[in-house]
């Protein structure tokens, strides 16, 4: 059975790998996107990009993770790097890291992302999703399920003030969560940069989301651009890498140059599917 939000909080780190990837895989956010995870499924990255930092004697002191999902990898690229003697610490982000377990009935809560919408119903402790997939839904009476939950939560959250009653909870990993190594953060990549964001990273990761089957070309030039924005300046790093349906990692290790271009380093595989898009950035940046 999946855990609900109230669940997976509660347990801390007495959940399986296989409950928290079903837990994470649930929760749809607003976007349309589910929070996917799993656990080692970078570790080749991790190596090579320890090898190539190693070769220069480098070693990165703030890195940012984008596109953490569940965190677990963003930690385990913290132990990894741990293990190299380089002490980094990472700012994992996604587009919703917080969020907040709000009652309104007895037996009966919501998980709320930061702007209030619901992306998790739970009646009695069992998780109930937000999202219509069409009529096909209606057949086995879920969607009349859904739809009333949506039609509740839509009239008892104002009535509640729900967006600052409940409890705030962090949708990462407990060992992530636990960790002195990450802090988490709300980010939207296509979003104008937060001041404290710009020039401030050593290395920049970004695992499974700019490809072609998220974003268009335009989206994902803006991403790049803000993502050159947040580096330091020549000699720092973009990794691009995104997994295969077969498990592979194919990504692209990029340093930025005294020209404040992107040139390659090192190829995983194939290398990052957008790979002209990061080489042919503005040179002028963000």
């Amino acid at each position: 059975m999946i855990l609900s939000a109230r669940s997976f909080f509660r347990a801390g780190n007495a959940i399986t790998q296989k409950q928290e990837a079903d837990f994470f895989a649930s929760i749809r956010l607003r976007n349309g996107t589910f929070k996917t995870t799993d656990h080692h499924r970078l570790d080749d990255l991790n190596m090579l990009v320890i090898r190539e930092w190693q070769k220069l004697d480098l070693k990165p002191r703030e890195i940012m993770d984008v596109g953490a999902s569940s965190g677990i990898s963003s930690l385990e690229w913290a132990d990894a790097l741990a293990c190299a003697g380089i002490d980094a610490k990472i700012v994992a982000t996604d587009l919703c890291m917080h969020a907040r377990l709000v009652p309104l009935l007895p037996g009966y809560e919501v998980l709320v992302d930061r702007d209030g919408k619901v992306i998790q119903h739970i009646l009695g402790n069992r998780p109930v999703r937000w999202s219509l997939d069409g009529p096909r839904d209606f057949f086995g009476g879920t969607g009349f399920l859904v739809a009333a939950l949506n039609a509740s939560a839509r009239t008892l959250l104002p009535l509640t003030n729900g967006k600052r009653r409940g409890t705030d909870v962090l949708l990462v990993n407990p060992d992530a969560r636990d960790s002195g190594r990450l802090s988490f953060a709300d980010d939207d990549i296509l979003a104008p940069n937060p001041e404290h964001l710009r020039g401030r990273f050593n290395a920049i990761r970004v695992a499974n989301l700019l490809n072609r089957g998220y974003f268009d070309e335009t989206q994902l030039r803006r991403a790049v651009d803000n993502l050159k924005d947040r580096l330091m300046g020549a000699g720092s790093y973009l990794i691009v890498n995104r997994t295969h349906a077969d498990g592979s990692n194919n990504g692209t290790i990029f340093r930025l140059s005294e020209t404040n271009q992107f040139e390659i380093v090192a190829r995983m595989r194939d290398g990052s599917e957008i790979e002209d898009i990061v080489l042919s950035s503005d040179a002028a940046g963000a």
